[in-house]
């Protein structure tokens, strides 16, 4: 055997790659594929991850389903007798009517009533216990149930009751007394009447459509299981996206931070980079370590004391805005004011990104091309403009595309300060208004979705639009400054 094959088995070579791949799909590819079919879903909090209760529901569904068609015969049989026994109850509601309608004072029966009454009690019970029997499960269809609880509910609180009050405990009744009776109970007889005419129609069409009896009585199963299955759903969140101002806004707002963030970056990172370049500033090593800073402070520090600055009325940069220059500087209620402080922060925690590579780069100059042209009388500023950056432009360059995405992917910034607000109603032409926050740039805007809406499929959908965006770019990028620009350097 080899010394090679010896040293690097080829069964070792074989599961190490094996697993390779089994972790890199695990961890990459199915994630990354998951995520793109959530954007074609309607997935929401609900069906993401409905657990067990879903398999729980489908199980009722079967069992309810499998009863009904065991016991159809001792259903339909039921549901007639219920019908025979509800027009009965019907009949004593209008004879009951009748007589508290046409009665005096004087040949008002409260004996007639009574025994109105204990027929219309009896009866209901006995409707009540067909509907509820295990043999003849009618309750499960809530347009038997529910006629039958509304009628049963306002017979006792709006007829038996006001009878009780007005008739039964007194021994003498005037007019007033019978008319408040009729004021307070014929309406409620009326009502329960067409409550019963629903209860009638529904037990008579569980003979005549059995299947759409069955299919009434595991609708609110169906309606929840619906509610817990993801559903393919095409482009419909796309349409959605693009319907609703507030992401189009987003759009801009975002286009708009990522042109006026990256060059005030790179403007700074490069000037910075360009000063402490020089040895004539004494101690340059420390105070370029000490610029370095923010890229060391985590980001939830160094945003949040930003934030804690310029609070409203307390922080000390308002306070010394207002009182120098009269302006209001508020980020929780202006727009712009929010947008310049997202703008500041944004640049605090990218430029030790930019002067690095930048610094890297003047590092790499010739000295000599430096000390040439100092001695041929040109000043700093143009030895910087005329030999400096056209040498470093090809780093410069680099850092600036970095940066420019991570200024389309701004998130936390705008998500710390004030959670991109404040809020407005957000129009623009050929969209319906609509209320939203001014500063919600792209990945805030999907997350908002995701976490205050959650609507996941809408959100995954955002961040699909936010990767062809950077991949867009990525390939502008690539073929304007690499292939057909010019190479420095």
């Amino acid at each position: 055997m080899s010394r090679e094959r010896l040293l690097y088995p080829l069964r070792v070579a074989v599961i190490l790659i094996a697993a390779s791949i089994i972790v890199y799909v695990a961890f990459s590819i199915f994630p990354i594929t998951y995520s793109i079919y959530i954007a074609f879903t309607d997935a929401n909090a609900k069906n993401i991850a409905p657990g067990p209760r879903l398999k729980e529901l489908l199980e009722s569904r079967d069992t309810i389903v499998k009863t009904l068609v065991d016991n159809k015969d001792i259903i339909i049989s039921g549901s007639a007798k219920a019908y025979s026994t509800v027009s009965n109850i019907i009949v004593d509601l209008r004879d009951l009517r009748s007589h508290i309608v046409e009665s005096t004072p004087e040949t008002i029966s409260v004996s007639k009533i009574t025994s109105i009454k204990d027929s219309i009690d009896s009866k209901l019970l006995e409707v009540k216990s067909i509907v509820l029997s295990n043999e003849t499960p009618l309750h499960l269809n809530p347009r038997i149930r529910t006629p039958l609880d509304r009628a049963m509910r306002v017979i006792d609180y709006n007829v038996w009751k006001p009878i009780e009050s007005i008739l039964l405990l007194r021994l003498v009744f005037t007019s007033e007394d019978l008319d408040m009776l009729r004021r307070e109970v014929i309406p409620s007889i009326d009502y329960i009447i067409v409550s019963l005419d629903e209860l009638q129609l529904a037990l008579k069409s569980v003979g005549e459509d059995y299947d759409g009896f069955v299919e009434k009585a595991v609708s609110d199963i169906d309606r929840e299981i619906n509610e817990l299955t993801l559903h393919f759903i095409g482009l419909d969140n796309f349409r959605k996206l693009f319907s609703d101002s507030r992401f189009p806004y987003s759009i801009l707002k975002t286009i708009l931070f990522t042109a006026t963030s990256v060059p005030l970056k790179v403007i700074v990172g490069v000037m910075l980079a360009w000063v402490f370049s020089s040895e004539a500033i004494y101690g340059r090593r420390m105070l370029r370590a000490l610029l370095l800073l923010p890229w060391a402070i985590p980001v939830l520090l160094s945003v949040t004391t930003w934030r804690i600055l310029f609070t409203p009325e307390r922080g000390f940069i308002p306070v010394y805005i207002k009182s120098y220059f009269g302006i209001d500087f508020n980020i929780y209620g202006n727009e712009w004011h929010a947008f310049i402080l997202y703008n500041i922060v944004e640049m605090w925690l990218a430029y030790p990104f930019v002067m690095t590579v930048t610094m890297a780069a003047i590092a790499s100059v010739p000295r000599e091309l430096v000390e040439a042209s100092l001695v041929d009388g040109a000043s700093f500023i143009e030895v910087f403009r005329r030999i400096i950056l056209p040498l470093i432009m090809r780093p410069v360059t680099f850092a600036a595309i970095l940066t420019t995405g991570a200024s389309l992917q701004v998130f936390m910034v705008p998500l710390l300060i004030n959670n991109g607000g404040p809020a407005k109603t957000i129009s623009l032409p050929g969209f319906t208004p609509a209320t939203g926050y001014s500063n919600e740039m792209l990945i805030l805007y999907g997350y908002n979705r995701a976490w205050l809406e959650q609507d996941y499929g809408l959100s995954a959908s955002v961040f699909l639009v936010v990767v062809s965006i950077l991949l867009v770019y990525a390939i502008a990028w690539y073929y304007l400054v690499y292939k057909r620009g010019p190479r420095y350097g």
